[in-house]
């Protein structure tokens, strides 16, 4: 079920949009809160919310006695709530970054107890696939993604450097995407994540772990991601 978007959202999307096309360039004034209540027919309330929402991202900041400014984030916001994917690329993109992949595996595994129950399979193998994400040239998180056989035997052929959420729809006929049982929780980098975030051994990292199911309710992936905390903020 879609969640209603509300006035404040739709403001916030809309001054967002205009930020991220140049409309309103990096380091300029936004409108005031009175011009902007003009614009879009809201009361100070919920232009205030809106804005607000805009600086929870990092896209604007308050300064004290002068008024809102336009700023480049350092984080990426990330909602994390029950029934909800939200696609990096878009997420980093709404962020006002360049977001990009390296592929680093693609291979087909031994099925564990574990993968059996979480993606609901029998198959003695399962496909595996492992990504650095970037924003900019800066790598902030390692994802290993586990999808059962024979349904994605072919997901290798495809551009993996790209969005999988668009390989999905355009060649597994999936057209919508919910998750389950996700759960985030703390852990530090060990040698390999180190290496690959460019972060210090024992770096404080998010680690997120999700169940992707298909508008049938069947299960697409089981994910595990190592998220480096200084670069990434999650919204519950």
């Amino acid at each position: 079920m879609t969640t209603p978007v509300t006035k404040y959202e739709l403001i916030m999307n809309s001054i967002r949009a205009k930020i991220l096309s140049g409309v309103y360039p990096l380091d300029s004034k936004l409108p005031s809160e009175v011009k902007l209540q003009e614009e879009y027919g809201a009361s100070r309330v919920t232009v205030r919310q809106a804005v607000d929402g805009l600086v929870r991202d990092g896209l604007v900041e308050r300064v004290q006695g002068k008024g809102s400014y336009v700023r480049k984030p350092q984080r990426v916001s990330r909602l994390v709530r029950e029934s909800t994917v939200e696609s990096f690329s878009k997420v980093a993109k709404q962020s006002g970054f360049v977001p990009h992949t390296k592929v680093l595996k693609v291979e087909r595994v031994q099925t564990t107890e574990k993968l059996s129950r979480l993606l609901t399979t029998t198959s003695k193998n399962v496909l595996h696939t492992v990504r650095l994400r970037y924003l900019d040239d800066d790598p902030i998180f390692i994802e290993s993604n586990y999808y059962p056989l024979p349904r994605f035997a072919s997901l290798p052929d495809y551009d993996l450097n790209g969005s999988l959420y668009a390989i999905f729809k355009d060649h597994f006929g999936i057209q919508s995407m919910s998750s389950d049982n996700t759960t985030l929780s703390i852990k530090t980098a060990d040698v390999e994540a180190a290496d690959l975030l460019n972060r210090s051994v024992g770096f404080p990292l998010f680690y997120l772990e999700t169940q992707i199911f298909d508008d049938h309710d069947q299960v697409v992936q089981y994910g595990e991601q190592l998220i480096a905390s200084d670069r990434y903020q999650f919204k519950i």
